[in-house]
């Protein structure tokens, strides 16, 4: 079943009883789940908007779903006579499964967006809840498997075990070139007398002569004789260079498609190896970097940095050890590297989302172009976003911080979590190039 037939078993919309109307819809949803495949930044939009059912209806995302919408239910105002958001939210999360089936990057970025929000209960997705989150989870399943793979976090399964074996052990040569006295019986009784009982009538004109002829009958003999030798040495020498020659070009493609096979697993056993170096200089680099508690995109220890400024660069700085695709353990690392570093600062304490901002833009730190753009529109955006702009000495209100991105200024995060959301934002764009 798919995910908008299950959010219209839910009541979530109400389409009538018109059949074709949900056929309109499923064609929108693969239209825009093909619009997030050409234009990956959409995900992350997308996502806020499919877990939360409050975002205003002249959200872009909205837009966007309508318009492939109305390209195929012409009447679809003359049916609501605003906006319908639920309606378009069901298309919108439609196509997210849609996108994200069997991609892990898409999924990636669907899942380090939604992460954080769902686990410090930053979403409203009304009804939709259990969908909503059976999906996310997919993804973070998808993002997980996927990343934990290419990191070589996990044993592969060896080829030899899984590959049935497409070559025999040997191949044995069997050589005949063997004739048949019948084969040259002809030419010898030819050779040795006019006629034979055996040979009535020769195709080759025999000996004209018997044997009791002797010098006459010896002339004939001899080349007849020869002739007859030479034809049986030569019909033997052809079957078996033909002989030898199939059994040679057998063996010749067998010991081609192993030797095929051997560099396949020569090749696999070169990556695996690369890959298990990279593992192992990615966690000794994290090792390292958590221990030192030193920002090299600041040029200075963390404990010399406010909290709100250090959890930032915290962030960013993990963020040039690892892959953009990375397993939940990596953030658990910075969570506890901040942690560690709380503990230094005497600083544990949770405080306020808002607080960190506050922080963020009285430090007015110079994080480099690391953050993106402001956006042009009113679009729902991660807390990154509001991030970058504190980041840059702007103040964000606790209006704007609910109205742009959803959360609450009154949540409640220690520096660990703050890091560890900023972090799955950054590798959520990562995923897309540093676009959205």
């Amino acid at each position: 079943m798919s995910i908008l037939q299950e959010l219209l078993n839910i009541g979530l919309v109400d389409i009538g009883p018109d059949d074709s109307r949900f056929e309109k819809m499923q064609t929108a949803a693969s239209a825009l789940a093909k619009k997030f495949k050409e234009e990956p930044g959409l995900l992350i939009p997308a996502t806020l908007v499919s877990l939360d059912d409050s975002v205003d209806e002249d959200d872009p995302m909205f837009s966007a779903a309508e318009d492939f919408v109305l390209a195929e239910w012409k009447t679809l105002r003359n049916t609501h006579a605003n906006r319908p958001r639920e309606l378009l939210r069901s298309v919108i999360i439609d196509a997210l499964a849609v996108a994200t089936n069997g991609n892990p990057e898409a999924a990636g970025v669907v899942w380090f967006t939604a992460a954080s929000p769902l686990r410090h209960g930053q979403t409203r997705p009304g009804k939709a809840a259990p969908i909503i989150e059976k999906l996310i989870k997919g993804t973070g399943e998808i993002a997980e498997r996927e990343a934990i793979s290419r990191t070589g976090l996990a044993a592969r399964t060896s080829r030899e075990q899984t590959r049935k074996k497409e070559t025999p052990d040997n191949v044995s040569l069997s050589v005949t070139g063997a004739i048949t006295a019948n084969e040259i019986f002809a030419d010898v009784a030819g050779a040795a007398a006019p006629s034979h009982p055996q040979n009535p009538s020769p195709v080759v004109p025999p000996n004209p002569h018997t044997p009791n002829q002797g010098q006459a009958w010896s002339n004939e003999f001899s080349p007849r004789m020869t002739a007859a030798l030479v034809k049986a040495v030569n019909l033997g020498t052809g079957r078996l260079a033909e002989s030898v020659g199939k059994d040679v070009a057998g063996y010749l493609n067998a010991l081609g498609k192993q030797l095929i096979d051997q560099l396949r697993d020569v090749e696999q056993l070169q990556n695996e190896m690369s890959q298990t170096h990279n593992s192992s200089r990615m966690r000794l680099d994290v090792l390292w970097w958590s221990e030192a508690l030193y920002s090299p995109s600041l040029q200075v220890g963390y404990r010399e940095l406010s909290l709100p400024v250090a959890a930032v660069a915290a962030a960013i700085d993990l963020t040039t050890l690892v892959p953009a695709l990375s397993p939940a353990s990596i953030s658990y690392i910075l969570g506890e590297t901040m942690v560690r570093l709380g503990q230094i600062l005497s600083s544990n304490k949770k405080k306020p989302v808002i607080a960190y901002l506050d922080g963020l833009a009285d430090a007015e730190t110079d994080f480099g172009d690391r953050f993106p753009r402001k956006p042009t529109n009113d679009a729902r955006v991660p807390l990154l976003q509001l991030v970058g702009e504190a980041s840059s000495g702007s103040k964000v209100s606790s209006e704007i911080l609910r109205s742009r991105s959803g959360v609450d200024a009154a949540l409640q995060l220690s520096s660990a979590e703050f890091a560890m959301w900023v972090f799955r934002d950054f590798q959520a764009r990562r995923l897309l190039g540093g676009r959205g």
